[in-house]
């Protein structure tokens, strides 16, 4: 009979000659927190047709890695480490007589990061494209003039002071009334948020359009717009949605199916001031025609 304690040194060895070298490991962190330079982490993998967890372990990154990988990554690090992303990590096995089973992480790869995302990606879009979602809110025309506007964003993103800024300045005096629903723009609170506060817009029903804004930022910043949730509350939208998220280079998923795709919140301003002022010129035009009609007929 073998004490516990032994049971334990006999399973440190074997791990311990099995496994020399670092692994590579793909996961998924599902809970991540620091203390004293040290960073914990709960990482999972995922039945792909359930989304049930089928593995799960507790993972460290002591301080002296922990240092390198956020110096090697640099702004990248706290957008990857962070609950819910995909990650490929480089670990050792680390095996305590008490304390159990743990992973070491002593490196993270953040090209499989992306890679994950892309094919998460492609395969939302695949789904809407199935339910037929794609361009449900394209379908939705503006109102000959916009004037009550809905916007999601942050109050403290710079896209969306710049918004109200070209809205309030224009150079025609045009009124335009927006209400600011307040969302988080990146991270995990994003979809959530954002899909709530669709919701409530919809619900009220006092708007002609909503627009979704934010300022610039990297793929990963922008990543939490490629949410099928978002996709298909905008889909489901009365009004049309307009999004002037801020990217450059590529449309999210959000931008695909919005009525109306701009690249960033002033160019949202400017498409709206442009629109009143096409139908304001539209009326000019209607009364010199008028004004011509009339003198002729009473020359």
């Amino acid at each position: 009979v073998y004490s516990l304690y032994e049971l334990n040194q006999y399973i440190k060895q074997v791990i311990a000659l099995n496994f020399v070298d670092s692994v590579w490991i793909s996961c998924e962190i599902s809970q991540i927190n620091t203390s004293r330079g040290h960073c914990y982490l709960d990482v999972v993998e995922k039945d792909e047709m359930t989304d049930q967890i089928k593995a799960k372990m507790s993972a460290v990154i002591w301080y002296r890695d922990y240092s390198f990988i956020t110096k090697k990554l640099g702004a990248l690090s706290e957008k990857i480490l962070q609950d819910g992303m995909m990650v490929k990590l480089k670990v050792e096995l680390d095996f305590h007589e008490r304390f159990g089973m743990k992973l070491v992480v002593k490196d993270i790869d953040p090209s499989y990061t992306y890679g994950q995302l892309a094919i998460q990606r492609e395969k939302i879009i695949e789904r809407l494209r199935k339910e037929g979602r794609m361009d449900l809110n394209d379908g939705l025309l503006l109102p000959t003039v916009v004037q009550h506007c809905a916007v999601i964003s942050s109050n403290t993103a710079a896209g969306y002071q710049d918004l109200l800024a070209h809205l309030e300045n224009n150079e025609y005096g045009y009124a335009f009334e927006c209400d600011l629903f307040p969302a988080a723009m990146q991270g995990q609170r994003t979809e959530m948020e954002v899909v709530a506060q669709l919701r409530e817009i919809k619900a009220s029903g006092k708007y002609q359009t909503v627009i979704i804004t934010r300022g610039g930022g990297s793929k990963l910043d922008l990543s939490a717009f490629d949410s099928y949730n978002i996709a298909k509350e905008i889909s489901e939208m009365d009004i049309p949605v307009i999004t002037g998220i801020g990217h450059d280079i590529d449309l999210s998923i959000a931008d695909m199916v919005a009525a109306i795709s701009l690249k960033t919140p002033t160019a949202v301003a400017n498409f709206l001031i442009d629109h009143n002022a096409s139908f304001e010129q539209k009326l000019y035009d209607f009364s010199i025609n008028i004004k011509l009609a009339t003198q002729e007929k009473f020359r």
